[in-house]
């Protein structure tokens, strides 16, 4: 069952505001004009998706972005965005044009210049933000995800009677066309990478209550190659995190490849491609891995409704949970344990 409580705890801890944002909410829908509903077009040429979010989310969309072009070849496929997700979406080779949100005549004036037949929405709650883009956005058809807070704005709400997983939710669109439709993993990126007994562990994160203390760390190391000293391990990390390498590499005696200069997020997908586990925080990479389906030994917070929202889809998989919303209180010998037994699966 999921632990509701600590879900509106983190909610409300790291954004006080999220009372008032409910109001506003409130009040906004209150004040607007109920849109038509509008049949989904069945043979679109020009769609319009939305995902001004972080990297992870961003990844999430990438089964829908493939599942749209296997659909529909002739699709044009436009991305709006943020700053923070651009990166990758410009690894997609089939997306058309990419625009990053941002508030101003200018933008909406390009984007409706190319006179879409869908504008999708796959956030599955509401904001205001959502709602004006929705409403600037010119579209024969706004789709949504249908919530009772968020529908108004939209002309047809996909209804959501058994998708738990963000990527499942994602892909709720491809559903409307065909029920039967598999999702399937994919990634913009060619990769015959041999997977092999190499491990792979990502020491970043999103977040400071998702970082585990480096400490930790090395103690896991320790035990990884002192189980089995064959064993080749390579370290991911963002460049912000040098100064944990720079520990790691003082306090380990032994062999460990390090990467982290990376351009992009997706150029770490070759380390992970060749990797048979990934040990990681609640964090992007954790999708990516999915992708490749490797097994994925993942360290969450006691936030379960993240955990179901966020877990990985298509590969094997443990997920370790917090007994609070920092992931530091996880001991370091469960993870190993778990680390052992997943292996062996």
């Amino acid at each position: 069952m999921p632990n509701r409580t600590v879900s509106q705890a983190r909610s409300f801890k790291q954004n006080p505001n999220h009372y008032p944002r409910k109001l506003k909410v409130g009040i906004y829908n209150a004040l607007t004009r109920t849109e038509s509903n509008y049949p989904l077009i069945k043979n679109p040429k020009r769609i319009l998706i939305q995902c001004q979010e972080k990297i992870g989310d961003g990844i999430l969309l990438f089964p829908l972005l493939y599942g749209l072009k296997l659909f529909f070849p002739d699709l044009s496929i436009d991305i709006l965005c943020s700053r923070r997700n651009r990166e990758i979406f410009n690894k997609v080779s089939f997306i058309e044009k990419i625009f990053t949100y941002r508030n101003g005549n200018k933008l909406w004036e390009k984007l409706n210049s190319n006179k879409y037949d869908i504008f999708y929405n796959p956030k599955d709650h509401p904001s205001i933000t959502s709602f004006r883009i929705a409403k600037r956005v010119k579209a024969k058809v706004k789709v949504c995800i249908s919530n009772k807070r968020h529908d108004q704005h939209y002309n047809y709400a996909l209804k959501n009677l058994n998708a738990k997983t963000i990527l499942e939710k994602n892909a709720l669109l491809l559903k409307e066309y065909d029920k039967s439709f598999k999702i399937l993993p994919w990634l913009p990126i060619n990769n015959d990478q041999i997977k092999n007994h190499e491990v792979c562990i990502n020491i970043s994160s999103g977040s400071p209550h998702r970082e585990w203390s480096v400490k930790k760390w090395i103690d896991l190391i320790n035990m990884i190659y002192e189980n089995d000293k064959s064993t080749k391990i390579n370290i991911i990390a963002i460049n912000k995190d040098q100064n944990k390498i720079n520990e790691i590499k003082r306090k380990i005696g032994h062999s460990i490849n390090f990467h982290s200069n990376f351009n992009n997020i997706l150029d770490s997908v070759s380390i992970i491609f060749k990797s048979k586990v990934l040990i990681s925080p609640d964090t992007a990479i954790i999708h990516l891995a999915d992708a490749t389906k490797i097994k994925i030994l993942g360290l969450y917070s006691a936030d379960s409704i993240n955990v179901e929202r966020y877990s990985p889809f298509f590969s094997k998989y443990k997920i370790i949970q917090s007994n609070s919303l920092s992931i530091n209180n996880i001991d370091t010998q469960k993870v190993f344990l778990e680390y052992r037994k997943l292996i062996m699966k």
